[in-house]
């Protein structure tokens, strides 16, 4: 519940939980928990590190999305963090092929970005679902954890 990891062919992006503000109370107003995380990009033979704030309702939302697209095996799952530092974009077409894209910025208002490009198929998805899912059974969806 504290990392979760998409993966393609040539690469990996890896989000580590350092934090969760509020939880289980007080949500953020970008839907459920404000958190902090060490993303970690692999690209070929491209590597970024850095911190990266988002929610947990963010979180959410691609967890959903990405379920959708993979039962389907068609559409687009993205995740945009609410600080606009980082975008994922999962496309998927009918043939079970996948195109992992997006950008990494240090800081958003800055041009300096590292811009990614990885393939994929199915076969790495399910990992990746399942880990999503434990995540989002313990911080909840945009309103957070229902039962506190």
């Amino acid at each position: 519940m504290n990392e979760f990891v998409v993966r393609g062919n040539q690469g990996f992006i890896r989000f580590e939980l350092i934090e969760v503000f509020g939880f289980p109370k007080d949500t953020s107003h970008n839907g459920g928990y404000d958190a902090k995380a060490i993303v970690e990009i692999k690209s070929g033979k491209y590597y970024v590190q850095g911190d990266l704030w988002f929610t947990t309702g963010e979180v959410f939302e691609f967890y959903d999305q990405l379920k959708r697209c993979n039962s389907e095996l068609k559409g687009e799952a993205t995740f945009w963090s609410s600080e606009a530092n980082l975008k994922i974009d999962i496309k998927f077409n009918n043939l079970g092929q996948i195109i992992i894209q997006g950008y990494f910025k240090e800081q958003s208002g800055k041009d300096n970005e590292l811009q990614f490009e990885m393939d994929s198929d199915q076969s790495f998805i399910p990992s990746t679902l399942e880990e999503l899912k434990e995540f989002v059974s313990y911080y909840g969806d945009m309103k957070g954890v229902r039962n506190n």
